[in-house]
């Protein structure tokens, strides 16, 4: 009688594929992540939420190490809507350019 639980032999390269789609999932959750942090600051930005909350000292917190370096560039401290700056509306559109982007040259090198 054979025994009913014994591995299966794995195909060569099922090790490496899981591997890949572990690697992938981890990379779109930090995506999702710091897309969602990124959204949550332009949102308190643009209606003037001050730090002193404890909402906008956490988000503030954390997404001014990102804010920052883009800050010394001229012209990206000009407000545009309530606090939102350029340097965040950058940001904001980098966030939702990245998965366009993904998309349209992921296309073209299948073809």
């Amino acid at each position: 009688m054979a025994n009913r639980f014994s591995p299966r032999p794995q195909r060569p390269g099922a090790t490496q594929e899981i591997r890949s789609q572990v690697a992938l999932e981890l990379v779109l959750n930090a995506y999702a992540i710091g897309g969602a942090l990124i959204l949550f600051r332009s949102l308190l930005k643009s209606l003037e939420v001050d730090r002193q909350l404890w909402v906008g000292g956490a988000i503030y917190g954390i997404t001014n190490l990102i804010v920052r370096p883009m800050s010394v560039i001229p012209g990206a401290e000009t407000t545009l809507l309530g606090d939102l700056t350029v340097a965040d509306a950058t940001l904001l559109a980098g966030v939702v350019l990245f998965p366009l982007g993904l998309l349209i040259f992921g296309a073209r090198t299948r073809s």
